[in-house]
C-alpha cells in the first residue's frame, strides 16, 4: 500500500466517484477542493477525508482490510477515522470485529427548492465572511472540514442566522465538488428548537441550486433533530449506509 502524492490526485476520480457509501467526500479531495488522503494498492482505494471520514472503492483484499481494522481501533490522535460504507462485503466483515461500533448513518437528496422561512424579530439572515466565522461554535463548524479559512472562503460558503453578536445558528457546505455539496448545521445552545438551522440550511440550497450543485444531507440515524431539519428542508432519503470507528 502506498499514499498517493497530491498531485496524483486527480487521476484517482473514477475511483472517487464509485467509492461505497458516499461519493462526494471522496470526490472534494480527488478533485482538490478539500483536504485528505489516498491510498491505494494498486487496485482497492481508500479515500481519508480532512473531516475524518473514510471512504473504500474497489474489492479490497484481507490485507487491505487489515490495514482498514488497524486503522478504526488505533485512529492517529491527529484525526479521527470513521468507515462509511454501503457495501455488505466490507460491512460484515467489520461488523465481526471487537472493539468497534457500527451505526447508521441516514443519506437524502433534495428534489425540489427549499421553503421560504420567515426570520423571528431580531434575528438577521448573513452570509458567513471571514469577520462572522470566528463567531460560529459548536462541533459542525467550518474548521470541521475545512483545513483552513482560506481554504472555506475559496471553496465553500455558508449562512448564519445572527441575533445581535451571536451566531445563533450556521448553514454550510461541510463538502464540495464540482457538482454538489453537502450541507452541515449547527444552532448555539441557547437557540435551539427555534427552527433556526433551517432557515440557514434553505440559504445555502438555494444558492446551491443556483450554482447548478445537487444539495445533499447526511446524518446518524440517532439524530432525529437532524432528520427533521432534513425533511423541514424538502430533502428525500436516498439510502442507509453503516458507519465503524473505534469504541469509547
Amino acid at each position: 500500500m502506498r499514499e498517493a502524492a497530491k498531485a496524483d490526485f486527480s487521476a484517482y476520480l473514477p475511483q472517487a466517484r464509485t467509492a461505497s457509501g458516499d461519493s462526494l467526500y471522496p470526490c472534494a479531495i480527488a478533485e482538490g477542493i478539500q483536504s485528505g488522503n489516498i491510498i491505494t494498492d494498486g487496485d482497492t482505494v481508500l479515500f481519508h477525508h480532512y473531516c475524518g471520514f473514510a471512504f473504500l472503492s474497489g474489492s479490497p483484499d484481507d490485507a487491505f482490510m487489515d490495514d482498514i481494522a488497524d486503522r478504526l481501533l488505533h485512529p492517529a490522535p491527529e484525526r479521527r477515522f470513521v468507515l462509511i460504507s454501503d457495501d455488505p462485503a466490507i460491512c460484515s466483515r467489520l461488523s465481526a470485529l471487537d472493539g468497534l461500533t457500527r451505526s447508521d448513518r441516514i443519506y437524502y437528496r433534495a428534489v425540489q427548492a427549499p421553503p421560504e422561512f420567515a426570520l423571528p424579530d431580531g434575528m438577521a439572515l448573513c452570509r458567513i465572511t471571514p469577520e462572522l466565522l470566528p463567531l460560529i461554535r459548536g462541533r459542525i463548524v467550518p474548521a470541521w472540514s475545512w483545513e483552513s479559512p482560506e481554504q472555506f472562503f475559496a471553496h465553500g460558503f455558508g449562512y448564519c442566522v445572527m441575533h445581535k453578536n451571536t451566531a445563533a445558528a450556521a448553514a454550510f457546505t461541510a463538502a464540495a465538488t464540482a457538482d454538489a455539496v453537502d450541507i452541515g448545521v449547527e444552532t448555539a445552545e441557547n437557540y435551539r428548537r427555534q427552527g433556526l438551522a433551517k432557515i440557514a440550511a434553505a440559504a445555502v440550497m438555494r444558492e446551491a441550486q443556483q450554482r447548478g450543485k445537487a444539495a445533499v444531507w447526511a446524518h446518524h440515524a440517532a439524530n432525529t433533530g437532524s432528520m427533521k431539519t432534513a425533511q423541514a428542508l424538502g430533502f428525500s432519503q436516498v439510502k442507509i449506509c453503516a458507519a465503524f470507528s473505534a469504541a469509547d
